[in-house]
């Protein structure tokens, strides 16, 4: 008989490798009902299953990241960057604001969003 790996068998092994050491990840799992997979709340913190941000892990990286900079400045460029871009070109828009964090930094962005 043959062994058969299947894409969940490969991912689960990914994410066991992940939560360990060195890379201490945090493993989020939601629940895999198929009845309950369209309702929130799902566990990310989202308010919409459109939603690709996970908006609390943004904002706990954007304070250890920017300590500096006033909370409410980084609420407002995280509400930017959290909001639907339903409608628009995602590969375009992905690129515009990955250059601008990028390129020009969080600084610009606030700057811009607030």
């Amino acid at each position: 008989m043959r062994n058969f790996i299947s894409e969940d068998d490969i991912e689960q092994a990914i994410l066991l490798k992940l939560a360990a050491e060195p890379f201490n990840y945090d493993i989020l799992r939601c629940d895999p009902n198929p009845q309950v997979q369209e309702k929130l709340p799902d566990g990310t913190g989202r308010t919409s299953k459109k939603q690709c941000i996970l908006p609390e892990v943004m904002k706990a990286a954007l304070l250890r990241l920017n300590p500096e900079i006033p909370v409410d400045k980084l609420d407002a460029v995280r509400k930017e960057l959290c909001r639907d871009f339903t409608g628009t070109d995602m590969t375009a828009t992905n690129y515009k604001l990955y250059n601008q964090l990028r390129n020009t930094g969080l600084f610009t962005l606030i700057e811009k969003f607030s």
